[in-house]
């Protein structure tokens, strides 16, 4: 995603400054300090938050116990961090990464465990007004970002989600279900 702003930034008529931010929920299994160096090669503004967030969700569910869902809370919390984050440094948009898998994974969690028939939006505006959140990447096959990633030798964190360190959790499950489907199915991920 940041690889494609800048080539949209050195060719869109409309100008827009880029400044990047790092979540880092500091557990053991997932260190992103080394996009801490790479980011800054790139003469970019670099906002890396650390926040204890597992520890937290140890601790702010019901009577201070742990939460109910990890994957939830640790979601909720890197949002604030980012919406605060944009919110000091008078940014206007907040551009996620999210490609069409996860948007089609996202929906069918959403209809399996809450019967709710949604997905990430593309583009909204959050409730406070002051905050555009846009998916540029929702129409982008994960393939096509991995390849991407490959022969630019972008540095690349894997599995960024507390909640998946020690196994494979839901996503994991329904990645693999979609997966399966696609072969049946080859147009599943744009139909869905």
């Amino acid at each position: 995603l940041l690889h494609c702003l800048l080539e949209f930034k050195k060719k869109f008529p409309i100008k827009f400054d880029i400044e990047v931010c790092t979540i880092d929920p500091l557990t053991p299994s997932f260190d992103p300090s080394p996009l801490i160096p790479y980011v800054e090669s790139l003469g970019l503004k670099y906002h890396y938050i650390r926040d204890d967030i597992v520890d937290r969700a140890s601790k702010s569910g019901k009577g201070g116990k742990v939460v109910s869902s990890l994957c939830a809370y640790c979601a909720r919390m890197k949002r604030g961090n980012l919406y605060t984050c944009a919110r000091r440094n008078n940014c206007n948009k907040l551009v996620l990464a999210q490609h069409l898998a996860d948007l089609a994974e996202s929906f069918l969690m959403s209809t399996f465990h809450n019967g709710f028939l949604r997905t990430m939006k593309a583009h909204y505006r959050i409730n406070e007004g002051d905050l555009s959140v846009i998916r540029p990447m929702v129409y982008c096959r994960e393939s096509l970002m991995t390849e991407l990633a490959k022969v630019a030798s972008l540095p690349v964190i894997n599995e960024n989600c507390p909640a998946c360190f020690e196994e494979p959790k839901e996503r994991a499950r329904v990645k693999k279900l979609l997966s399966r489907e696609k072969t049946l199915y080859p147009d599943l991920l744009d139909n869905i």
